[in-house]
């Protein structure tokens, strides 16, 4: 067989020294300057690897190795359906001629429908499909599918001598449904297709292409019945249901008319909108229009909770960042390039612009003159801050960089970013400054920064 030589595979050559900091967990394996490795199964796939995760392909089943002095090499053996093996190989003399490396391990890729199924091994939790299920040799590893509203799946998997070989992967179908029900008043009977089941709570099972047919009874009460069904091309049925629902409706008028009305984080309408609160049930209801603060309220129909008015007339006030600051979309977040008189000297229109920068934010957080690179820290401005309003914070800075030598100029950047509301509903106050995922772009700039570009201008010019 053909000797590789991967010291010529520039892309697969890495220093001892990257090797140890990437793999310490790995076995190290000491061998001769020319070196066989042989794999089990014997159409398994060697390949190495280096430092940045990349790969080549050496060879199947058996491959012969040239080792270069001084060079450590991470191999990994892999093949469908078992867990790959990855050692390192350094060449030393005394060193080994040839290692069988066997893949012994079995993998089960498990996929499911819905595809956000709950996949559990051995009772524990491995997060949503899909997933690789380990077994390992001599075990056997249980799994089970879950999904809200549909019946448990469950399968085992061995890898022992005289067991079936298990499939390298698998597609739970989740179809059987699965119904919390729950009677009003809690001592009902539950009846299923003419066959009572319980009293008070009872899980049904409705099997895919099938209806079933449930029946409220207790003394005092007429009886209510409701089916549910488990078929294509018609309404799922719910996780769970109370049979005797006792609604509430309420309206809510919005001025402006346009401005849009989310229930439960979903946008539901706008300026309009009818909300209805099931019994037991409170939903969050907001309310939102650019240029105006947002306003929230809960809507409950529980016991011991005022209950929900039949109208809500909401009129917004207007967002106090909006008030004090202006549309700029040809600024805001923008390149904006400062041409410098030709006559400056770098150093002087470098001073000159670090000092007009300075006039507006007391704190730089990186200046570098050589690169022309200067950024400012972030700078917080909370507005609406009034109770029974939802806050906002705008943040605001300033980003420099060459814009080029001949002729000399530079690019400039105002970042203005707006809080979310999503997560200031989720933190329950305004997020720190420096939480990026927390803000996003805004298409305007606080008045206090409007003059910095057209001063700018005219003293570089």
């Amino acid at each position: 067989m053909k000797l590789i030589n991967i010291f010529c595979l520039t892309l697969f050559l890495f220093t001892a020294n990257l090797v140890s900091a990437q793999t310490e967990a790995l076995k190290t394996i000491y061998t001769s300057k020319d070196f066989n490795i042989k794999t089990t199964p014997n159409n398994a796939d060697v390949f190495a690897i280096n430092s940045n995760g990349g790969e080549t392909k050496l060879g199947t089943g058996n491959v012969d190795l040239h080792m270069e002095k001084g060079i450590s090499y991470t191999i990994e053996v892999r093949k469908e359906g078992f867990q790959p093996v990855r050692k390192i190989y350094v060449r030393e003399k005394g060193g080994i001629d040839e290692e069988m490396v066997e893949l012994e391990n079995r993998v089960v890729k498990i996929n499911a429908s819905p595809a956000d199924s709950r996949i559990y091994a051995d009772n524990v939790n491995l997060g949503k499909s899909p997933q690789e299920i380990l077994i390992k040799k001599g075990q056997s590893v249980t799994v089970d599918v879950k999904y809200p509203g549909f019946k448990t799946q469950t399968q085992v998997y061995y890898n022992k001598a005289g067991a079936d070989v298990p499939e390298t992967s698998h597609l739970f179908k989740m179809q059987d449904r699965l119904i919390s029900l729950k009677s009003v008043p809690n001592g009902a009977t539950i009846v299923i297709d003419g066959k009572k089941v319980g009293e008070g709570s009872y899980d049904a099972v409705i099997t895919k292409d099938n209806c079933i047919n449930v029946q409220i009874e207790h003394s005092g009460f007429v009886s209510v019945s409701k089916t549910y069904c488990n078929k294509d091309n018609e309404s799922e049925p719910p996780m769970s249901d109370e049979l005797t629902l006792v609604d509430r409706i309420s309206q809510i008028n919005v001025q402006p008319e346009d401005a849009k009305i989310y229930v439960d984080d979903k946008m539901m309408g706008k300026g309009s909108l009818s909300v209805k609160v099931l019994q037991g049930k409170c939903v969050d209801v907001l309310v939102t229009k650019p240029g105006y603060s947002p306003r929230q309220l809960t809507l409950c129909n529980k016991a011991d909770y005022p209950p929900a008015e039949s109208t809500y007339p909401i009129k917004l006030d207007e967002d106090e960042a909006y008030i004090q600051s202006a549309e700029s979309s040809d600024k805001a977040n923008k390149n904006f390039t400062v041409p410098v008189n030709a006559n400056t000297p770098p150093a002087e229109a470098w001073k000159k612009m670090t000092s007009i920068v300075q006039k507006f934010f007391d704190e730089i957080q990186t200046i570098d003159e050589a690169s022309s690179y200067l950024m400012t820290n972030w700078v917080p401005a909370t507005f609406n801050a009034s109770e029974g309003k939802i806050p906002n914070r705008v943040r605001t800075r300033v980003i420099v960089t060459g814009g080029g030598t001949n002729p000399l100029s530079y690019n400039v950047k105002i970042q203005s970013e707006i809080s979310k509301i999503s997560c200031y509903r989720q933190l329950g106050k305004l997020p720190p400054v420096n939480q990026d995922e927390c803000y996003e772009e805004f298409t305007r700039i606080l008045r206090k920064y409007d003059d910095l570009i057209g001063q700018m201008q005219v003293r570089l010019k």
